[in-house]
């Protein structure tokens, strides 16, 4: 959480020095995060398999919900096609199953990942109106989980992270939407908005 912070007031700073010195923008978006929810899927069905077979416990009934994941980024161009910048994104995911053993109880498991990424972009094609480019990050991802119910089960975890997006389209003057589609922690598509100062 407060790698999440410090890199949150590191792109506000950013931000205000960019504003002073030439064009930047911000952007609000909101991706699939294709990526971490298979993986984590995947993860838990083999966990649960393992643990069923050496402890007798049965896991049955579950439900997921996917709140999504939200990004608040920023670019600054540094040349007429190139852009540098950051995105700090958050995502979270609630599991509901049934433990069966014993002594028989639902589970309620919440799982929030927050993701800071350093990000570049390359306009292919640019106009005052539309902009087709793509972009690529790298940076780090954190994880913390646990049980909402029993209390039994937390975990903290922090990790690489990585996007590319070869595919990306702005439409728009100052105030614009656009989508991106690629691959990677943010998952296949992303679309948002963002505004452009001058």
């Amino acid at each position: 959480m407060k790698k999440v912070m410090i890199t949150a007031l590191l792109l506000c700073a950013i931000v205000v020095t960019a504003q002073e010195k030439g064009k930047s923008e911000v952007r609000l978006a909101y991706s699939d995060a294709s990526y971490i929810l298979l993986s984590e899927s995947f993860a838990n069905s083999l966990s649960n398999t393992i643990v069923s077979g050496i402890t007798g416990v049965k896991y049955k009934d579950a439900k997921s919900t996917v709140f999504g994941m939200y990004e608040m980024g920023y670019r600054y161009n540094i040349g007429e096609r190139l852009k540098i910048g950051g995105d700090i994104s958050f995502m979270r995911t609630e599991d509901k199953f049934e433990k069966s053993s014993t002594n028989p109880k639902t589970v309620k498991r919440r799982s929030n990942y927050f993701m800071g990424m350093v990000m570049g972009q390359y306009s292919y094609i640019k106009t005052s109106r539309l902009d087709f480019y793509g972009s690529g990050g790298v940076g780090f991802i954190g994880l913390s989980t646990k049980d909402q119910v029993g209390g039994s089960y937390k975990d903290n975890a922090l990790g690489f992270a990585f996007q590319i997006n070869p595919v990306g389209l702005r439409v728009g003057k100052a105030f614009g939407v656009f989508i991106e589609v690629g691959y990677g922690y943010k998952g296949i598509a992303t679309g948002g908005f963002n505004y452009r100062f001058k």
